[in-house]
């Protein structure tokens, strides 16, 4: 498991290197790794930062896709008397993915939708 250092440990390095020191001067200085060290100056090089741009907050990996999302949008409105498990089945047939009706009922939070209303007088008219 590798450890993580502070990111003023990191602009230190590159100022050290800046300033002309080798690789092994840096190390012996600082107490580090020259791999530590090399990995730090050639993630500067590459993304001029010393932090991993790519590195994101850790959270739970979104199940439907900006795609699904639109296309489930379409669906509530298609099918406004459908329950939610109903909904779970249609969007497995049509995106492949299985979901909860958990995250489903997330997926329509983040909609806007807290709950389907089904307004008798459109009802009757269908």
């Amino acid at each position: 498991m590798s450890q993580e250092f502070s990111e003023d440990l990191y602009w230190r390095i590159i100022y050290l290197h800046a300033d002309g020191l080798s690789t092994v001067n840096i190390a012996n200085t600082l107490r580090l790794s020259k791999g530590v060290i090399n990995k730090i100056k050639k993630r500067y090089n590459r993304w001029a930062c010393v932090t991993n741009p790519f590195k994101g907050i850790p959270d739970r990996r979104k199940l439907f896709s900006r795609r699904d999302i639109t296309l489930l949008r379409s669906l509530v409105g298609k099918k406004i008397d459908w329950y939610l498990d109903e909904l779970v089945y249609e969007m497995e047939c049509l995106t492949g993915k299985r979901a909860s009706i958990a995250t489903l009922w997330r997926s329509l939070q983040y909609l806007g939708i807290t709950r389907k209303k089904v307004n008798i007088m459109i009802y009757n008219m269908l």
